[in-house]
């Protein structure tokens, strides 16, 4: 199956399973994954993400308001010193980030973000239409 092939089917399979379960399905639990985030998206409250109360009050303690400055501090790993946060927050964190960020693509966008996928986590071009 060619490229194409699969990232319609990945497109499809989100419309249908969502971006999460698709990845799971197709990738595993330990996915490389990268979106670049608008400064409208990179402004918003972290309300957005409707984390939970324990992930959100961490957050909130530690003056972290924006998706953007979430963010910085996911990628410098300062998140692991916050009091509240363990392993299970810190991927339901990762996780509303990615899915926030997805849901801001536009279809082009989509199809880049799986053919990125697909290039940086070796998914199989066996796919056969089954995700």
């Amino acid at each position: 199956m060619n490229k194409t092939k699969i990232i319609k089917t990945l497109i499809d399979a989100e419309k249908q399973y969502g971006l999460v379960e698709t990845l799971r399905r197709v990738v595993g639990k330990n996915i490389m994954v990268s979106m670049g985030f608008s400064a409208c998206a990179c402004n918003a409250d972290i309300d957005e993400l409707a984390l939970s109360v324990r992930s959100y009050n961490a957050l909130r303690r530690a003056n972290i308001i924006t998706i953007g400055e979430l963010i910085e501090q996911l990628n410098e790993g300062e998140l692991k010193t916050l009091r509240n946060l363990g392993v299970k927050s810190i991927s339901e964190i990762k996780t509303k980030i990615m899915l926030y960020g997805f849901e801001q693509l536009s279809e082009k966008g989509k199809t880049e973000f799986f053919q990125y996928l697909i290039e940086k986590n070796n998914v199989l071009l066996t796919c056969g239409g089954k995700v």
